[in-house]
């Protein structure tokens, strides 16, 4: 058939174009592996990420049997989890960028064939020096891995279908961060094969062997780009940028905020400055490609994954010593008190990714965010009511802080990379995922700081409470009004000071309940460690729901920030 048809009429030809094709759609997204060997795909991209998070959190719950086992000081302690933080957050953006370079597949079975060295590694370590340069190692491995997750899914996933996705890791998330010290306190107290506290590093090691096996078959690669080189200045001055801006929050607490730890952050911000000035005078290969920030979606999800995920993580950093040392639930019971959130997070990242998400648009997202800043409330409520706060009493709240979570973190990473082109995906997700380092380092810090700093303003006003009561208990137990006086005085400066301190769990010299007692027997001793107890329950109590704001504010302003987020 010809592509016209003529008609004649006499002399006169008329030609009659025929319609021309329509334009055939664009090509679709083609996954390049589908049905269950995706499935088994994500699984094993998520197990990586869960070995990092756990890794995060697990070692808190073990330092005590740390220190116990290889005569850790006070200070090796706080190396073991800021030495992991430090390599972790100062590696990700140039890992995220290797990725790109190198193939994600690729990195991602370095980070976990290194993480699972050095996990093992760690596990067998004989001194403290040993331990901080092994965790320093493991960061580093934990960060070579969590940026290739972000771009795998969206390697793996068509832009409709990554909501699914981020479900499961923000299930995968929960698990890690409100698990790990369940997880930790489970290794710790069952002592298998008389490991103690070795299991929380050990026990990665079959995980990761069959985690990098599993990836090797299933995961594809993406492809390479040789073109591009890695950016060594700007690597350079990135690394040194987040190291002077997180080593002064890791340590800054532990050393009372001395003046080179402001110094340091300043310093940070104006090396990070030059880093931006480089990064745009870069014309070939950029370490973060300037165009990434074009999109006002990537820029959005990253205000707001700062202020959500570091307003997550300080608040469980926080619940967690309240509900141990405050009110002096076990590890495994305080551990137990998260279950309720876990459950909900993937049950209502499920829902979010299935129904919310579809029909709601951004209204979903936002109504997790308000679900977080009503558990928080439901929290201050819960604990106003009494020091000694049930775990019933937290069930409800955690359970509705959990499907916030849901709600709000698999649509979140959605928008957040949803416009980012795929050759730059590696790079995106080493600054989503820096950004969201430095937004739980710098919500830790400021969220602790709050809490410690009201710790010790409480500790005057609950020891004044506690007092007479102290004494009226002393005078009944026999000893004379003058003497009970002296106590009562005393142990308001004992308890003032020990709140006061950065560890205050640890009475001052001369301040235990025996010397308070001043030889007044094993019963006015007594006396005095019950009052202490309660002295102490009050002011975590009351530190709590002051600290407890800083979430609803920290939750209040992503909500905001979810305003420049697209409807849909």
């Amino acid at each position: 058939m010809s592509d016209d048809t003529r008609t004649s009429s006499g002399s006169d030809t008329t030609t009659v174009e025929a319609p021309a094709p329509a334009q055939a759609p664009p090509d679709e997204f083609v996954p390049p592996i589908t049905g269950r060997k995706r499935t088994l795909a994500l699984v094993v991209v998520l197990t990586g990420f869960v070995l990092d998070l756990l890794d995060i959190t697990i070692v808190n719950v073990a330092l005590p049997s740390i220190r116990d086992g290889i005569n850790a000081t006070a200070s090796t302690m706080q190396w073991l989890v800021a030495g992991y933080a430090l390599a972790f957050a100062s590696t990700l953006i140039i890992s995220g960028r290797l990725g790109d370079i190198v193939g994600v597949r690729r990195m991602f079975l370095i980070g976990v064939a290194g993480f699972t060295l050095t996990s093992l590694l760690a596990g067998v370590a004989q001194t403290p020096e040993q331990l901080i340069v092994l965790r320093f190692l493991q960061g580093a491995m934990g960060a070579v891995m969590v940026p290739q997750v972000y771009t795998l899914i969206q390697l793996l996933y068509a832009p409709k279908e990554r909501g699914r996705a981020f479900a499961a890791m923000s299930a995968a998330l929960a698990f890690g961060t409100v698990g790990g010290p369940l997880v930790g306190a489970l290794l710790t107290t069952a002592n298998v094969a008389g490991l103690g506290w070795r299991s929380i590093f050990l026990v990665n090691v079959p995980i990761g062997i069959a985690a990098f096996f599993a990836a090797r078959a299933l995961l594809p690669e993406s492809a390479r780009n040789r073109r591009e080189r890695l950016d060594l200045v700007g690597a350079t001055l990135i690394t040194a940028a987040v190291l002077l801006i997180v080593y002064p929050l890791v340590q800054g607490r532990e050393q009372d905020w001395p003046v080179w730890t402001y110094a340091s952050m300043a310093a940070g911000l104006a090396v990070f400055a030059v880093f931006v000035l480089h990064q745009r005078a870069r014309t070939e290969s950029p370490l973060v490609p300037m165009s990434l920030f074009r999109h006002r979606s990537f820029n959005a999800g990253l205000v707001v994954v700062f202020l959500f995920q570091g307003a997550v993580m300080s608040f469980f950093l926080v619940i967690t010593i309240y509900l141990q040392i405050g009110v002096g639930y076990s590890i495994l019971r305080a551990g137990l008190s998260g279950l309720p959130w876990d459950i909900a997070v993937p049950l209502l990242g499920w829902l979010s990714a299935r129904a919310i998400t579809p029909k709601l648009g951004r209204a979903g997202l936002q109504i997790g965010l308000l679900l977080l800043i009503a558990s928080m409330f439901w929290f201050m409520w819960a604990i106003h009511d009494t020091p000694q706060v049930s775990i019933w009493q937290l069930l409800a709240p955690m359970f509705v802080g959990g499907a916030g979570m849901g709600m709000t973190f698999p649509p979140l990473m959605g928008y957040s990379l949803h416009d980012v082109p795929g050759e730059q995906a590696g790079s995106a997700s080493g600054v989503v995922n820096a950004n969201y380092q430095i937004g739980v380092t710098l919500g830790i810090a400021a969220c602790g700081t709050l809490f410690f700093s009201l710790l010790a303003a409480q500790a005057p006003a609950a020891t004044d409470e506690v007092a007479p009561r102290l004494r009226t208990d002393l005078v009944a137990a026999g000893v004379s009004d003058a003497q009970a006086g002296q106590i009562s005085v005393r142990f308001r400066d004992c308890l003032t000071t020990q709140l006061n301190a950065a560890d205050p769990t640890l009475a001052p010299a001369g301040c235990d309940s025996t010397s308070l007692a001043a030889g007044g027997g094993g019963t006015t001793a007594q006396v005095v460690e019950q009052r202490a107890v309660e002295t102490s329950q009050v002011s975590f109590q009351r530190a709590m729901v002051g600290t407890l704001w800083y979430s609803v504010i920290s939750f209040a302003l992503a909500l905001l920030g979810s305003f420049l987020l697209p409807r849909r």
